[in-house]
């Protein structure tokens, strides 16, 4: 089966959504898929190029020029001038629509157009970031009439909805959700609580759903034995974060005042994130502190395998569970859980909660300093034991991406058995 693969967020382009479309197509053509790639030149900021070694053999690559505003982000740079970069960047994230890469399904569409003889695809699929991609295979699907599948990953527009500043981008983002969605064959989310919520909102034009979660490969945790953690503890937190999403501010602040804590600990902050963070570290005392900024993928799996806690912050919302929460348990280490939900609303919690080497504590400073507080070393052994166990749980192995991909993989078959039928028809 050929599949026509439509996004922005493919190797180079270093962001979560590009790491779970490589972990899909990897594991999908080992299953036989065969794939072309259609996404965009990456301008150097942006690019991670240990992400292409994820990369199946034999997968082509068709890019068009970068979008307007990578190019445009980048001139910015050039210049050196952080305000313009800080208010170029926050207007065309609270104003362009669908997102900030607008006007790139165009240049999608004309070098599918270019390419289509050439590949011959028998089923189309999109993925998220960036929404231009859904926006480019359904103009696509109109023209070539061929099964479409869209991963969606987490809401479209629903997250529009939860800012102030971002309810004139909402309303345009959910008219183009509306009208789109009636033309994908298949949709794929990343949990059974945004699934349910397409069936709610949609209803008889909601396509079929399946729930596919980030994942993780088993290749990338070796099954080895799992070394103590050295004091002092090393908290890792791997990825990005900001204040508007992932708040490092209650850790940081729990984490200063050293002389409250029977164990002594330094925070580690591995990736880019927000440089509030580093000013509040400062303002309260706290000097153990290694912030890394942007990293490769390969070296941030080296930081994941090493860490003494890895913490993991939780979203704000019923329908997303961060991408790392399946690399953290892979690894063995002790997860400490920052939740922002209760727990009764959060798929994160849900997913947690079958594993031991788990600690769950809000995310608030007093909650983080009463743990932290309490925990002895005796305690943390226990707790490192617990986490040791998760990568050769029947719980975990459910989330290994060859797994996760085989009713998927079945379900682009039947679809494109019945493109064959309808082309020969």
């Amino acid at each position: 089966m050929k599949v026509l693969f439509v996004s922005l967020s493919l190797p180079p382009f270093a962001e979560s959504q590009t790491i779970r479309s490589a972990y899909m197509i990897e594991a999908l053509a080992q299953r036989g898929v065969q794939f072309d790639l259609l996404t965009a030149e990456v301008v150097p900021s942006q690019a991670d190029e240990t992400l292409l070694e994820l990369m199946p053999k034999g997968v082509r690559f068709w890019r068009t020029a970068s979008p307007a505003y990578d190019l445009h982000f980048q001139q910015i740079k050039a210049r050196g001038s952080r305000l313009a970069l800080y208010l170029y960047s926050n207007l065309a994230y609270r104003l362009y629509v669908p997102d900030i890469r607008r006007g790139w399904d165009t240049l999608a569409v004309s070098l599918a157009e270019q390419i289509r003889n050439e590949v011959k695809p028998d089923l189309l699929l999109s993925a998220s970031g960036s929404c231009t991609a859904h926006l480019a295979c359904a103009t696509l699907k109109k023209r070539w009439d061929i099964p479409w599948i869209a991963d969606f990953g987490d809401p479209w527009s629903w997250v529009d909805w939860q800012h102030p500043d971002t309810w004139l981008k909402a309303i345009a983002n959910s008219r183009l959700e509306r009208s789109t969605l009636p033309l994908v064959d298949h949709l794929v989310v990343t949990t059974e609580s945004t699934a349910e919520a397409y069936r709610h909102w949609f209803g008889r034009s909601c396509p079929p759903v399946q729930v596919v979660p980030f994942g993780y490969r088993s290749v990338d945790f070796p099954n080895l034995m799992v070394a103590q953690a050295e004091l002092p503890i090393t908290i890792s937190y791997v990825g990005s974060a900001s204040r508007r999403a992932r708040n490092l501010i209650p850790l940081i602040r729990a984490l200063a005042p050293q002389s409250t804590h029977p164990l002594s600990y330094r925070l580690q902050i591995v990736g880019s994130t927000s440089h509030h963070f580093l000013s509040e570290a400062q303002c309260v005392g706290l000097e153990h502190l290694e912030s890394t900024g942007r990293i490769s993928y390969s070296l941030s799996l080296k930081y994941i395998r090493s860490a003494g806690i890895l913490a993991l912050v939780g979203n704000r919302s019923p329908y997303q569970v961060p991408g790392k929460t399946f690399l953290y348990l892979a690894s063995g280490r002790p997860v400490l859980y920052l939740a922002q939900m209760p727990k009764d609303q959060d798929p994160t919690y849900a997913l947690l909660k079958s594993f031991a080497g788990v600690r769950w504590v809000p995310n608030e400073e007093s909650a983080i300093s009463e743990f932290l507080g309490k925990l002895s070393l005796e305690a943390f052994r226990e707790w490192e034991h617990q986490a040791n166990l998760h990568p050769e749980s029947t719980s975990l192995r459910e989330y290994e991406i060859s797994r996760l991909t085989k009713p998927l993989v079945e379900q682009m078959s039947k679809l494109g058995t019945q493109s064959h039928v309808v082309s020969r028809g």
